[in-house]
């Protein structure tokens, strides 16, 4: 897929709205007649989503929003940088001003809009099985956009109607869609994509039939839909296309992770078009947030502080936490040495004065700083670690990001067995990802708190921890006994803030939505 980029970020560029195109100057070199009325220009429409995705987790301040509820989890110690109010549930300053409330909600929406554009559009015209799996994709974007803003916002607008000339100045209906109403549309697009898709796509990146049943099993949850979820687990698991990796190490190696693990991949690269821009390649900053920012007490940021064993340059953002590591059983999970780096080497030619202890060239720093946390030398996940795409001292990489993986569809499908009193079947996904990592069989009496555990162990740090703990009402419980490091104080705050904010379990509609909306056709989340 990545040496057509150039082309989908030309598209784009210009794929803003249907209106747009009525301009005079069209500088895409495609009609809208020629992307809205033809089977080849819908799908390079289509193509153009995969961008505005991709745009929306790498950019500079949509990332912080794409990781902003993965700092507020129990599983996690958030440590300054934007969106840091996230992690610890600042009352100051999460509201519905704030810049991350409205970046999710507006380009959520974005992607929405073309969907229903694209669709509306392709419906028009002669069905064929290549249309069909074009709509079907368009429409598994939209399924995945509007379940992003109902997990977060809980309350949203739902419309499935297009924008064109002819409605632009029409009075719409502003209401709050209910879950039902959400649910419908979700299984109504989730199904036409499983149905219509191939269970690999013909290009890696794009939306396949088990990344559809993946997303499917996940709002089934949601739903408390259990004998859905647990068909779509046993679907993919007996497709004969997936399987787990033999080795935890090699989930997140490399920069090229389009494995037999990994259900649907976000495809970056170095050629113009390929990440952020068009001419200069700029990449994401992935790799940089989730690794202490070890190289201050290496002598700060010049070149011979970043190494490859290190993990080269880091923001140190959101680091894992004692709880977390206390999860693993540390000789015989080999998720505890595979995903996660524990200590910090002098990789410099001189000595260091760290405390009162002098670390020489290749020894490793002490755990702590003269007894107490030292933020900066924390251990860090190295899920989204990158040391051979960019310069070791850039922040910027182009190391592919899973989007949905197996092991999560085990963990699901082990929760939805659970639920309806299968233990045999529970156990069998549980130790999919329990038995791979290292450990013996689990063979007793599965309980919940297993799977939630087993959650944490095996997706940390892939974007849905603070979704799942929300789903299952213990967020504020869990945040409130673990969030943070106890070493560090100002990484605490959110044990008390959560529990005092409980409406924090929801994100506020943005302000200027609730303007235009209008606050008596869609009101405020109540507490905001």
């Amino acid at each position: 897929m990545k040496k057509y980029i150039t082309l989908l970020l030309l598209v784009v560029v210009g794929f803003t709205s249907c209106t747009d195109f009525l301009l005079e100057d069209n500088k895409t070199q495609y009609s809208q007649d020629y992307i809205f009325n033809s089977e080849g220009g819908l799908d390079l429409a289509v193509s153009a989503l995969y961008v505005l995705h991709r745009n929306y987790l790498g950019d500079d301040a949509e990332n912080n929003t794409t990781w902003a509820v993965e700092r507020g989890t129990d599983i996690v110690m958030t440590n300054g940088g934007t969106g840091n109010f996230y992690g610890i549930y600042d009352p100051n300053h999460l509201k519905p001003s704030a810049a991350q409330v409205s970046r999710m909600w507006t380009r959520m929406y974005q992607i929405i809009g073309r969907c229903n554009e694209i669709i509306a559009a392709g419906e028009q015209l002669e069905q064929t099985p290549q249309l069909e799996q074009t709509l079907a994709e368009a429409k598994a974007f939209r399924a995945q956009s509007y379940f992003l803003l109902f997990r977060t916002y809980d309350r949203i607008w739902l419309n499935t109607e297009p924008v064109t000339w002819e409605n632009v100045n029409d009075e719409r209906e502003y209401r709050p869609a209910t879950p039902n109403e959400v649910y419908d549309l979700l299984y109504d697009d989730l199904l036409y994509a499983i149905e219509k898709l191939d269970w690999q796509s013909s290009m890696p990146g794009r939306f396949n039939k088990a990344a559809a049943r993946a997303i499917l099993a996940k709002v089934a949850l949601w739903k408390k839909d259990w004998k859905t979820a647990l068909e779509q687990a046993e679907a993919i698991d007996g497709c004969g296309y997936y399987q787990l990796l033999d080795d935890t190490k090699k989930v997140f190696e490399g920069s090229d992770l389009n494995h037999s693990e990994a259900l649907m991949v976000q495809q970056w690269s170095e050629n113009p078009g390929g990440n952020l821009s068009t001419s200069t390649p700029k990449g994401h900053q992935f790799s940089t947030l989730f690794i202490s920012m070890y190289r201050r007490p290496l002598g700060g940021e010049v070149e011979e502080s970043c190494s490859a064993e290190n993990w080269g340059y880091t923001y140190g953002r959101c680091l894992p936490n004692p709880y977390l590591l206390s999860l693993y059983d540390q000789k015989k999970d080999t998720r505890y040495n595979n995903w996660f780096i524990h200590r910090y080497k002098n990789t410099t030619g001189n000595d260091i004065q760290y405390g009162k202890t002098v670390v020489k060239p290749g020894e490793y720093f002490p755990t702590t700083k003269d007894g107490a946390v030292d933020q900066d030398i924390l251990p860090g996940c190295t899920k989204h670690g990158d040391v051979t795409t960019r310069e070791l001292f850039a922040s910027r990489g182009y190391k592919d990001v899973i989007l949905y993986r197996l092991a999560d569809v085990y963990i699901m499908g082990a929760e939805a067995a659970l639920r309806l009193g299968d233990q045999t079947k529970a156990k069998y996904f549980y130790n999919k990802t329990w038995q791979r990592a290292g450990n013996a069989a689990f063979t007793g009496t599965l309980k919940l708190q297993d799977i939630i555990d087993e959650e944490a162990r095996e997706m940390c740090f892939e974007n849905d921890r603070w979704y799942f703990l929300k789903r299952l009402g213990i967020l504020i419980d869990q945040v409130k006994k673990y969030a943070g490091n106890e070493g560090w104080q100002a990484s605490l705050a959110g044990r008390t803030n959560l529990p005092a904010n409980p409406h924090f379990v929801r994100w506020p509609i943005p302000e200027e939505e609730i303007i235009s909306m209008g606050a008596d056709n869609f009101p405020q989340n109540v507490g905001y």
